[in-house]
């Protein structure tokens, strides 16, 4: 099994995540956890990592024999993961 993990909302990994998209979105993020595993198990849970989770789709269908994600969906991703690329960039 992987370690557990958890970021806490004043890190500098979470802020830079809500600006990008506040910034993008005009709205506030809803921050909260997955109950489903992803690759952050072992980038942060092992290595320590900060890690943040963000994807299309809904967490319902996630890791499901009947997964799908509508290409909206993957649109508005895609933007977020620009803008949050940009902002990261931006803090340094």
């Amino acid at each position: 099994y992987y370690p557990t993990w958890k970021i806490p909302e004043d890190h500098p990994i979470v802020i830079t995540g809500v600006k990008a998209y506040e910034n993008l979105y005009h709205k506030r993020p809803l921050v909260d956890k997955w109950t489903f595993s992803t690759n952050g198990v072992t980038i942060n849970g092992m290595y320590g990592i900060p890690t943040i989770g963000f994807g299309p789709g809904n967490e319902v269908l996630a890791h499901a024999p009947n997964e799908k994600v509508a290409i909206s969906d993957l649109v508005t991703a895609s933007a977020f993961y620009a803008a949050f690329a940009l902002e990261f960039a931006s803090d340094k």
